[in-house]
């Protein structure tokens, strides 16, 4: 399959299968993985979160935006990237891996034994999304996000106050729930969650990569936080609207970029509060 490659800024954006990209990558060359692949759930085509959108629009037909790869295909995906992850990060690189929470599929437990199989497993980091989400009877609150390190590496790790949690309670840290609208991401992660888990495993400069790009979230905290970014997305719509999205926040200025050197206060203004 062709790829396309647009540099913007420090992002180099490809738009083409991950499976064709990451291959061409060379080894330890990424101090930080974070990524939102597909969940094999079928997201927004006919669901009940493409249902909900119409509900919540007041009835009008909501416009279904189904994620390539969102079927079955995607547990194999997931160890693709976590084999090649392996080969990528560097002896203290991290890879952070949303997931999702609860059942019926045990998706959280596949992935993570998935991830140890290549990686060293570290944590289940639970992202408590607030009340009332979606499903039936207990319904779906939470998510999670894997973290993992090379086997025989080590987990890098810059935070100094010795406070951060497994789980992060609603509100933290500046972190809210995105409801999209039809025209959006049918799946946004926000960016203040992508840039938790990016002050706490890089510095500034280092290279971040996200395999399942979408819309951009994980750029976009690393452009603010003055990390380079590498961004992969298979689907052209999404691809063109990262490209929009980081070229809107370049042409902000630098009252949004991280200095040279990381200042952590400065860092926190950006997302939020620490805690």
């Amino acid at each position: 399959m062709s790829v396309r490659k647009e540099t913007i800024g420090d992002c180099e954006l490809y738009l083409g299968d991950c499976r064709d990209v990451l291959p061409t990558l060379a080894d330890a060359s990424v101090e930080m993985i974070f990524t939102d692949p597909p969940y094999g759930h079928n997201n927004n085509n006919g669901d009940l979160i493409h249902r909900w959108e119409a509900a919540l629009n007041r009835g009008k037909p909501a416009t279904a935006r189904p994620i390539v790869n969102d079927g079955a295909e995607a547990n194999g995906l997931v160890e693709f990237l976590f084999c090649e992850a392996s080969r990528l990060l560097v002896r203290y690189g991290v890879c952070c891996c949303c997931c999702g929470g609860g059942g019926p599929d045990p998706q959280f437990a596949r992935w993570s034994l998935m991830m140890d199989a290549h990686l060293a497993f570290n944590q289940m980091v639970v992202w408590d999304k607030g009340p009332i989400g979606m499903g039936w009877r207990y319904r779906r609150s939470y998510e999670t996000v894997l973290v993992g390190h090379r086997k025989n590496g080590t987990l890098s790790w810059y935070d100094e106050t010795n406070r951060i949690e497994n789980i992060i309670r609603q509100g933290a840290y500046g972190i809210n729930k995105i409801i999209p609208s039809d025209r959006e991401h049918p799946t946004p992660k926000p960016a203040a969650l992508c840039a938790h888990f990016i002050r706490l495993h890089t510095q500034s400069g280092e290279l971040v990569l996200d395999p399942f790009m979408g819309a951009a979230p994980v750029a976009e905290a690393c452009i603010k936080l003055g990390r380079r970014f590498v961004g992969i997305e298979l689907d052209r719509h999404w691809f063109d609207m990262a490209c929009h999205r980081i070229e809107a926040i370049y042409r902000q200025g630098d009252m949004f970029r991280a200095p040279a050197r990381q200042q952590p206060v400065q860092e926190r203004l950006m997302f939020g509060p620490a805690a």
